[in-house]
């Protein structure tokens, strides 16, 4: 007996051997990402936890230059790597034959996701019946509050104490604060101070173009908005109206008085990201998540220069609805494409991702966040400072390298816990930093989102938004939307910066042209519409 019980001591030493021999051999996966991310450093706490549980190695590789350039060199080439997000050209991807279907690998390889996305699975699903990617932010439960909302005219808290806490309300309101600090303060830190600035990046340049829907009281639609006409949503543009006219019209004034920053046509996304973190901006326009990295230097060296998000709007009889409906990005995400070799491998790295959203958002229970006696999660001091901190959250703990591009979670989990830790009702307040709590005890609020009016119920916006509508690529529709594009770039640099009696002659020649690039893609959008309406909206 003694014999067979070493014998099979040492046929399980072996096996152990083996087992750990195979672990150190890790799976890699190859990785495009459109995000602008720097390299990734090598070694996170995520990413070593990560590869452990996994036993896989990504190569990664970010987005340095122009994306539709990038997506087109892979199109041509047929080149890919084994993973893509690819934003808003997702659909190029699907129509050059780039992503596999996913349905099958989903049903048998991923459970997680299975759960997960449930609620999604029919948005996602093309009209041909196959998934092909997994949208970034999937909403399995229900939505969540939040410290700051989807998007903002952000004002410099410097202007807001100086001026003793006003509320802006108009475009006009706004720039008068701001022109009024700037006579005061011409230099901050030994630079000149900048009273405006969004960035024009071709990645980015929504956060200039789009900006008049917004003045309008709209929430991100994108180049359409669509109100509701008697009992029809009707796509409309907004491009070349009168409220485009006077946004720009406004920014040509403030130009030409030396409020606008001079280079803000020429900036890249980088560029700008520095600018706003050097606490020289005054006013900008943004998504928050477009600016987040900025806030978050702001707020760790100089907080009393952090940006305070206002729903702005051209007229103060202007009833506004900014904040987002929740919704699911039924247009883009993370694919796997034709060149992976071990497509099960991938799926199965998506559902560990999207299983373990605890550990990617809150991190190491009893080390980065704990837990109450109701099994809700919070963060003491010291772990809130290190959140605080958005190098240590990217470079040390590695979070941006797992979330977001990757499929992720947000709103509540099953618990009531936020996925998004920001977001748990205990810290929207006591979680944020002692410079935005002096923001919200000034204004007797407990979330920048309370400057806001609730958003507007999903049953009430069925279609919501249209921004998610992709024109099928090199359609005609979409060769107009490339032609306007390539107009804007045009047009909008020297409508801002021509001189006041040149702009009017500018701006007939940017409305003509304009006009007759909106025709298709009207067409196209209102089927769009008509369609989400009768298949998504309240059953009759």
């Amino acid at each position: 007996m003694k014999k067979f019980g070493l014998f099979f001591l040492l046929v399980a030493l072996v096996m152990s051997i083996s087992v750990l021999a195979v672990a150190d051999q890790l799976k890699e996966i190859s990785m495009f990402s459109s995000d602008p991310l720097p390299d990734y450093p090598g070694s996170t706490i995520l990413g070593d936890i990560i590869r452990k549980e996994t036993g896989v190695k990504l190569n990664r590789e970010f987005l340095a230059g122009d994306l539709e350039t990038r997506i087109g060199l892979m199109v041509a080439s047929g080149d890919y790597p084994d993973i893509m997000y690819a934003a808003h050209y997702t659909q190029r991807l699907i129509d050059a034959g780039a992503y596999i279907p996913l349905e099958d690998l989903i049903d048998q390889y991923a459970p997680n996701i299975k759960k997960y996305y449930a609620r999604h699975m029919d948005a996602i699903t093309a009209p041909d019946g196959h998934i092909y990617f997994l949208p970034q932010q999937a909403i399995p439960f229900g939505a969540s509050d939040r410290r700051y909302p989807a998007l903002g005219f952000f004002i410099n808290k410097r202007v807001l104490k100086d001026a003793g806490w006003p509320k802006p309300k108009t475009f006009d309101e706004m720039f008068e604060l701001i022109e009024n600090y700037m006579k005061k303060n011409p230099t901050y830190k030994g630079q000149s101070t900048i009273g405006w600035l969004t960035t024009f990046d071709s990645s980015y340049s929504y956060s200039t173009t789009n900006v008049p829907q917004h003045l309008m009281g709209y929430p991100n639609e994108g180049g359409f908005i669509a109100p509701k006409e008697g009992k029809k949503f009707v796509v409309r543009p907004y491009h070349g109206g009168l409220v485009d006219k006077y946004y720009y019209q406004k920014l040509n004034e403030m130009y030409n008085k030396g409020v606008v920053d001079p280079e803000m046509f020429v900036l890249n996304y980088d560029q700008y990201i520095e600018r706003l973190a050097s606490g020289r901006v005054l006013g900008t326009f943004a998504q928050y998540w477009v600016i987040q990295q900025a806030q978050g230097i702001l707020n760790r060296d100089d907080p009393d220069s952090i940006m305070i998000p206002f729903p702005i709007v051209f007229d103060e009889g202007i009833e506004e609805f900014m904040r987002d409906t929740p919704y699911v990005q039924q247009t883009q995400g993370m694919g796997i494409t034709i060149s992976c070799k071990d497509p099960v491998t991938a799926i199965k790295y998506f559902d560990y991702l999207v299983a373990n959203q605890t550990l990617i958002q809150w991190g190491i229970e009893g080390e980065h966040y704990e837990v109450d006696e109701n099994g809700m999660y919070y963060r003491t001091e010291e772990q809130l400072k290190l959140f605080q901190d958005p190098n240590w959250v990217r470079d040390v703990f590695g979070r941006q390298y797992f979330l977001n591009l990757f499929p992720s979670l947000i709103g509540v989990d099953e618990n009531g816990n936020s996925y998004v830790p920001d977001n748990q009702p205990s810290m929207i307040y006591s979680g944020a930093t002692e410079s935005e709590r002096e923001v919200m005890d000034a204004y007797g609020i407990k979330s920048f989102t309370d400057f806001y009016n609730p958003p507007k119920p999903i049953d009430e916006v069925p279609y919501y938004p249209i921004w998610t509508i992709t024109v099928p690529t090199g359609s005609p529709a979409h060769i107009e939307g490339t032609r306007h594009n390539d107009l804007m770039n045009e047009y909008i640099p020297r409508l801002v910066m021509s001189s006041p009696s040149e702009f009017e002659k500018i701006w007939q020649e940017y409305k003509f042209s304009t006009d007759r690039l909106l025709d298709l893609r009207l067409e196209y959008i209102q089927e769009q519409v008509d369609w989400r309406v009768e298949n998504w909206g309240p059953k009759k």
